[in-house]
């Protein structure tokens, strides 16, 4: 354990008392061979890159050693800074029951990344779970944070000079001293670890970055994936973007249906596909049948397979109607490749995040494949919506059943329908040309309970090749406005120049002239009165 001697002492000793198995080294000296884990205990963070640089350092030591890193409540830096750190885990402001688990999953060759905590506790059970002693740690403490925060706030101004500046280090140092006094005396452990567990007091909010991988394998990774996309979109979520018109043309009990219902049948897809022995050979033709499938089964189990309706005085099964009514085989030219979900997942290959390849067991990758895996729900559903529009649209009965209250007119209905055909014409003949052109691509990402837009910069040349003529126009309008752009503005600039020099050397000086000869001669006749 790398921590401060007060903050070490008394987490060995606790972390002992919960499990006699652990062996806890503070001294360096005492390590014999290499040690199973280094837990990395932070007082304070402010500079990443010398904390990098020493876990590096520790890497290079003990290179089959995983680290776990434990850093305080408040902290400066993001969860996608902290995920770059190179640990096997870092863990924010954890209890000792949480802290020991952690330690068991990384022993274990897992990984685990909880960070960014807003953990509360409910402030009648907190208060009765404490006396004086915790009292006074807390005001102490209160006073002694204030305090720092200030000298903090006035020593990154850097407008003070350097004598007063000393003075004020030195205060922060004794400030310091002061808090780690504070916290041998009355129990350090309910600071930096707020362990009410023995009053069995629950959190009431979550890690903003909450990952546990207890392993490798591909069905751990999709099963902490799978938990991650369905907690996102258990309620019903909040359209922040001018798109996904047919999704949320859909009444909100069908659109939630909808969106977990695809979510299970892509997680059915992916265990088919690992349960395959052949897959390496027919993975590629397995991709192609995927989407028109899997938009069938969607629409088959996303609704009660018994709900009928009368059409034309027969009665009729929903599904089915839709499943034969349905074009199943429609391409959505703004979706990434779907292998590049599945393929990390199956066979363990690494994902290029920033120019970077990072492999499927870092933080940073679960939660690309989890943006992916969202942004393929969403624009899946939107397709599905638009069949489902469709098909209300030839069969009237079924608007009630699928669509919000307002849609139930067939005038309504109809200028939803073309409203979202426009849309995607414009899509089509416009807007696609010139993101292929400009490397863009949107994504679809659910933050907050909010659906948003996500514009990411990705090579697309070869999409762009394959445009028809009318399209390649676009690009080429891009292109020329581009190239023309330079010449057009020094042209303007050089005329602007061109006009100011004649209406200063010439206009001006003209009418200069033409003035001091008026008033010259006004002066000459006034004298002469």
């Amino acid at each position: 354990m790398i921590a401060p001697s007060l903050l070490g002492e008394s987490l060995a000793l606790q972390l002992s008392s919960q499990d006699n198995n652990l062996e806890i080294i503070l001294d360096i000296k005492d390590i014999n061979g290499f040690p199973k884990l280094i837990l990395f205990c932070l007082d304070d963070i402010e500079l990443s890159n010398s904390i990098k640089l020493e876990i590096l350092r520790l890497k290079e030591r003990w290179d089959q050693s995983p680290i776990l890193i434990v850093i305080p409540k408040s902290i400066k830096l993001s969860s996608s800074d902290l995920m770059t750190f190179g640990s096997e885990g870092v863990i924010q402001d954890p209890t000792i029951i949480l802290l020991k688990d952690t330690i068991n999953i990384i022993l274990g060759g897992g990984r685990v990344f909880k960070i960014n905590n807003e953990t509360n506790y409910k402030e009648s059970s907190f208060n009765n779970s404490y006396g004086l002693g915790h009292w006074l740690l807390t005001s102490g403490l209160s006073q002694i944070n204030r305090d720092l925060h200030k000298i903090d706030h006035m020593i990154e101004k850097q407008s003070i000079n350097t004598f007063y500046l000393f003075i004020l280090i030195g205060r922060r140092r004794e400030l310091l001293t002061a808090k780690r006094l504070i916290l041998w005396l009355w129990g350090p452990l309910e600071v930096l670890i707020e362990s009410p567990v023995k009053n069995n007091i629950k959190p009431i909010n979550k890690y903003n970055t909450d990952i546990t991988i207890k392993n490798s394998s591909s069905k751990e990774l999709w099963k902490v994936i799978y938990k991650r996309v369905n907690e996102k979109i258990q309620d019903d979520l909040i359209n922040s973007t001018d798109e996904l018109v047919a999704l949320y043309s859909l009444n909100s009990f069908k659109r939630h249906n909808l969106l977990k219902t695809l979510l299970q049948e892509f997680s059915i897809i992916i265990n088919k596909l690992d349960s395959m022995n052949d897959q390496g050979e027919r993975f590629e033709d397995i991709l192609q049948s995927i989407t028109p499938e899997l938009r069938a089964n969607t629409l088959r189990n996303f609704i009660d397979s018994y709900d009928h309706l009368l059409k034309n005085g027969v009665e009729v099964s929903i599904s089915d109607f839709l499943v034969d009514n349905a074009q199943l085989d429609i391409l959505d030219d703004e979706l990434p490749s779907i292998a590049l979900i599945i393929d990390p997942i199956l066979n363990n290959k690494p994902i290029q995040i920033d120019g970077e390849y990072i492999s499927t067991e870092d933080p940073r990758c679960v939660i690309q494949l989890e943006m992916l895996i969202l942004n393929w729900i969403l624009r899946t559903a939107e397709i599905v919506g638009e069949e489902i529009i469709s098909s209300c649209s030839e069969w009237p009965e079924l608007r009630k059943y699928f669509l919000n209250k307002e849609l139930v007119s067939t005038r309504e209905l109809e200028r939803k329908r073309n409203h979202i055909n426009t849309k995607n014409q414009i899509q089509n003949l416009f807007r696609k040309p010139v993101r292929l052109y400009e490397s863009k691509r949107l994504y679809y990402t659910v933050k907050n309970n909010t659906i948003e837009k996500i514009i990411i910069l990705e090579p697309r040349d070869d999409e762009l090749k394959k445009l028809d003529w009318a399209q390649r126009q676009i690009a080429f309008i891009i292109e020329l406005r581009d190239a023309l752009a330079p010449q057009v503005q020094a042209t303007i600039q050089y005329l602007g120049d061109l006009i100011v020099l004649i209406l200063t050397k010439v206009v001006g000086r003209s009418i200069g002239l033409i003035g001091r000869g008026i008033a010259q001669g006004m002066g000459k006749n006034l004298s002469k009165g």
